[in-house]
């Protein structure tokens, strides 16, 4: 989410910030909800594993990234409502339709197999003609929000890593489990959003729902290209073909990252509000509490020149050879072109780098006392070993013990209380949006 325009977004957040306040209560039980997990999908192209995060995203804390649910189309209002494709590797390519607020107020849907599209939606008959299997609907939100059981069992996909140790009943258990995670995910993520445009329209502000998706869409876009070229796909057959092959779909992860965003913004607009922003002091006082997680080890990055015996007549003359390179090193000549030019080992495939950077790791061993007495930029003096000469240099070094309280350091606990700060506004609306919201999870027998 942070990967976007900085600017846009303090505008997005800064336009959200005048129709804000909620109240907190108990978080309502979520009724039990049958998985319908399918086989495990085939196994992904590349890379293995679930869908990653866009370089930068820092979402509500867990949240999984890349959890689709179908695409919300334009001038919709928080409704969710996908057609479910009979095969995740022959799913359209074109964003799923949904219904909206303003196409039905009084849904039809059935408890149980798949059901009817509410009564007078005029996108029924062109699901008919496009021959789109029936909407299978497990939950409701609100008047007219459907939640989807595709939707739902895309999110479960994404995570089918850890069902690897289950097998039999647990197996069956731990589906049931993701199952009903997923689907309360993504209920608190819509009683979320319908909270944000109830609010914008109280306050005379609906032409910023529009600027809000038109936002999402293009962060989206940079998200889904980024996802894209982490995967190493060249073409937009070739990266949908790694999302099919793990049973996923373009239209459902890209309403999920433009979805998740907006109900992020308007989190983080809630705590702007409420002047809810982390200070110096808090920072302080977070470092001085948590001393175990700014402890250090000892750890090096370092050069290395290898002049080997075997390259030169005599150890004289390796030793002779030796001794003007590393006068040309310790003069400040350019480490690294001399490993280039000189090495005869290994080293000059990594630019220099010398191997192991913690202590007992450093390779070879009768490098490794001298390694460790060196500060950033020292050349150290010649070392003679079984097999020739190395010339070290240190490039970087981080002592053992308590990290200074410095503008990193600083930053990350920024980032780290920023986002507990968020996670809890994100819990305290959803328990006062359940208790508000009318939320319906329709079960299977």
């Amino acid at each position: 989410m942070d990967a976007v325009n900085p600017l846009r977004r303090c505008l997005l957040a800064a336009g959200l910030t005048t129709a804000l306040g909620c109240q907190s209560n108990g978080l309502a039980p979520l009724p039990a909800a049958r998985a319908q997990l399918p086989p495990d999908p085939v196994a992904p192209v590349r890379p293995a594993g679930p869908l990653p995060p866009p370089p930068g995203y820092t979402g509500i804390p867990g949240t999984v990234i890349g959890s689709p649910v179908p695409r919300d189309p334009a001038g919709s209002s928080g409704s969710s409502a996908a057609r479910k494709p009979s095969d995740p590797a022959n799913s359209p390519a074109n964003p799923a339709n949904v219904v909206g607020p303003s196409e039905s107020s009084d849904p039809a849907v059935t408890t149980t197999g798949y059901s009817a599209l509410p009564t007078g939606v005029s996108r029924t008959a062109d699901l008919l003609k496009e021959s789109i299997p029936q909407i299978k609907v497990v939950a409701l939100v609100g008047a007219t929000n459907l939640v989807t059981d595709q939707e739902v069992l895309e999110a479960v996909r994404q995570r089918l890593g850890e069902l690897r140790e289950y097998v039999g009943a647990a197996r069956a258990a731990k589906e049931k489990e993701l199952y009903e995670a997923e689907l309360r995910r993504v209920i608190e993520r819509e009683l979320i959003l319908d909270e944000m445009y109830a609010r914008l329209k109280k306050a005379g502000r609906t032409a910023m729902i529009e600027e809000i998706k038109e936002f999402a869409a293009r962060a989206a876009d940079q998200n889904l290209r980024a996802i894209r070229k982490l995967y190493g796909a060249t073409t937009e057959e070739e990266f949908l073909s790694i999302l099919r092959a793990q049973g996923l779909t373009l239209p459902v992860i890209r309403r999920q990252f433009e979805r998740q965003l907006m109900a992020d913004e308007y989190v983080r607009s809630l705590l702007k509000e409420k002047g809810r922003t982390v200070g110096l002091a808090d920072i302080r006082a977070y470092y001085d509490r948590h001393p175990d997680q700014f402890t250090a080890e000892d750890r090096v990055k370092w050069l290395d020149i290898f002049i080997s015996f075997s390259r030169h007549p005599d150890p004289r003359a390796a030793l002779e050879h030796a001794r003007r390179v590393h006068a040309r090193a310790a003069a400040g000549d350019d480490f690294v072109a001399l490993v280039k030019q000189y090495d005869d080992g290994l080293a000059s495939g990594s630019n220099g780098v010398g191997v192991g950077s913690k202590r007992g790791e450093i390779q070879p061993a009768d490098v490794e006392p001298t390694v460790w007495t060196l500060k950033p930029g020292e050349v150290g003096p010649l070392i003679e070993t079984p097999t020739g000469y190395h010339i070290v240099k240190v490039v970087e070094r981080q002592y053992a013990g308590l990290r200074p309280f410095d503008t990193q350091v600083q930053s990350e606990i920024r980032d780290k209380l920023t986002r507990q700060y968020r996670e809890a506004e994100y819990q305290r609306l959803v328990e006062d949006l359940w208790r508000k919201g009318p939320v319906r999870v329709i079960i299977d027998p």
